[in-house]
This record gives C-alpha cells, sequence and structure tokens, in this order.
C-alpha cells in the first residue's frame, strides 16, 4: 500500500493512466474548489460524479499537446449485457488515443480506465460493509471486459469516502433538513464521525480491494459546509492485472499475490 502525493513542476506528458496521475489529479482536483463549496456537495448529494469530473479535466489539461483525450462516461467499447447481448459499455472516465483517420470500423485505442465510488465513511465499517464496496469495485472491473473478450488496459478504480463531523453546538447548528440521509447516522443522538470512523474505512476499504492489485491512500479537505467539517478520504486501486480481471470475469480464484 502507498499513499501518493502530487508532483510538482514540469513533466513529459503521460502515456497512459497510472495510480500516481490518478492520485495527482485527485489532489489538483481538490484545490480548484471554493472554500466550503466540496462540503456542500459531498453532505447534499453522492460526490462521485462532482469528483469524477473534475479529476476528467485535470486529465484534460495534462494531456494538451498528445494523441490522448479524456472521456467521460464514454461508451467508445461495447461490452456483453446480463442477457449476452451486445451493449454499448458506458466507463466513468477513459483515456483514449485520438486516430488520424475514423471510419465506420473505427475502434479507438483505450489507454487506461477509472470508475468512481462513494461510500459514506459510516457505512464502510463492518466485514458485510467492506464486502459490498468490494462487490461493487469488481462489477466495474468485470464490466471493462468487452464482448470480444478484450480486456481494456490499465483498469483503475477510486473509492471515495466522504466523512463528515459536527463543526459547532452553537446557532445555526447542523442543516439536518438538506443533508444526504446517509450522514445521519446517530448513535446516542450524536453523530457518529469520529477520527476513528474516517480511519477504519479507509484503512478497511484498502484492505479489501488490495488482493485485487496494489492500493495507495489520499485525503482532499472539503472544507465547512451547512454546519458541519468534511473531509474526502479516497482509495485508488490499480492498475488491474489481466489474470486477475480474466480470473473475475470468469468467476474464477484469484491468482495469488506476491506480496512486495
Amino acid at each position: 500500500m502507498t499513499s501518493g502525493h502530487p508532483t510538482n513542476g514540469a513533466a513529459e506528458p503521460p502515456t497512459s493512466l497510472t495510480a500516481q496521475l490518478l492520485d495527482d489529479c485527485l489532489q489538483s482536483a481538490g484545490q480548484t474548489y471554493a472554500p466550503g463549496e466540496l462540503a456542500y456537495l459531498a453532505l447534499t448529494s453522492q460526490i462521485e460524479n462532482p469528483i469524477r469530473d473534475r479529476v476528467a479535466y485535470q486529465l484534460h489539461l495534462r494531456l494538451k499537446g498528445t494523441r490522448l483525450d479524456v472521456g467521460r462516461e464514454w461508451t467508445g467499447v461495447d461490452a456483453e449485457g446480463e442477457d449476452g447481448t451486445v451493449v454499448a459499455r458506458r466507463l466513468d472516465l477513459a483515456i483514449v488515443e485520438r486516430w488520424g483517420r475514423r471510419s465506420r470500423r473505427y475502434a479507438p485505442r483505450v489507454h487506461g480506465v477509472a470508475e468512481f465510488k462513494a461510500v459514506r465513511t459510516s457505512s464502510a465499517q463492518t466485514t458485510g460493509e467492506l464486502n459490498h464496496v468490494y462487490k461493487m469495485v469488481t462489477n466495474d472491473i468485470t464490466k471493462c471486459v468487452t464482448a470480444g473478450g478484450l480486456v481494456l488496459s490499465a483498469i483503475h478504480a477510486v473509492v471515495l469516502l466522504p466523512h463528515a463531523q459536527i463543526a459547532r453546538r452553537t446557532r445555526p447548528g447542523v442543516a439536518e433538513h438538506v443533508i444526504k440521509d446517509l450522514f445521519k447516522v446517530m448513535v446516542t443522538g450524536q453523530f457518529f464521525q469520529a477520527d476513528a470512523t474516517r480511519e477504519n474505512a479507509v484503512a478497511g476499504v484498502a484492505a479489501r480491494l488490495a488482493p485485487l492489485g496494489p492500493v495507495r491512500t489520499g485525503m482532499i479537505d472539503g472544507g465547512e459546509a451547512l454546519g458541519m467539517l468534511v473531509t474526502l478520504p479516497y482509495v485508488v486501486l490499480g492498475p488491474v492485472a489481466f489474470d486477475t480481471v480474466d480470473a473475475l470475469a470468469n468467476k474464477w480464484e484469484l491468482p495469488a499475490v506476491t506480496p512486495s
């Protein structure tokens, strides 16, 4: 498990998606919000799409001058649907090669995929909850196999773990009437959102996903809104090895993980 940090200074444009690049763009994206904006978004809705969109734009900026483009909710490849029919696969984020010539058979090469999920820290505590996170991530991974059996390259997953704590106990207090219900886990009349809850969630998700590939963790400061202080820890998984994707897609036993 590693913990990544944004790199500084000029660098060569990336040629494919990596966990470090995703980590850097998550950190850069977090810095683009106005004070309290990210806290407000995280408290009032699922946060994966706003974060994904900012990360996609950060990637777009880094890929300027290359032959690579970033697609959001990209549908450029076909996958096998649940009933066996071919359906367009919608990828949260994909880095795609731009070709000079196009035709009806145009099949752009994919240089990396990232799927995003968001789970409140209070909902990533128990074994059952962590297994649910694992299932969501593996479902996304198996959808990155095309209808023809091609496994897309550089598959990654980002699990966002929004965490909120009461900012103050003075008026006007917490705006419960507009805060997303999953944040309202109450224990003895208080919000159950201690630092230990956040730490347990991050460690638990990272450990549960580790059999699938390398994992790294990070955190974005979301600021304060609606009477709550918000942080946004995250776990980045990937790249997921071909053998692991193949095993998941075919419901085989996962290949053994060699300790690093």
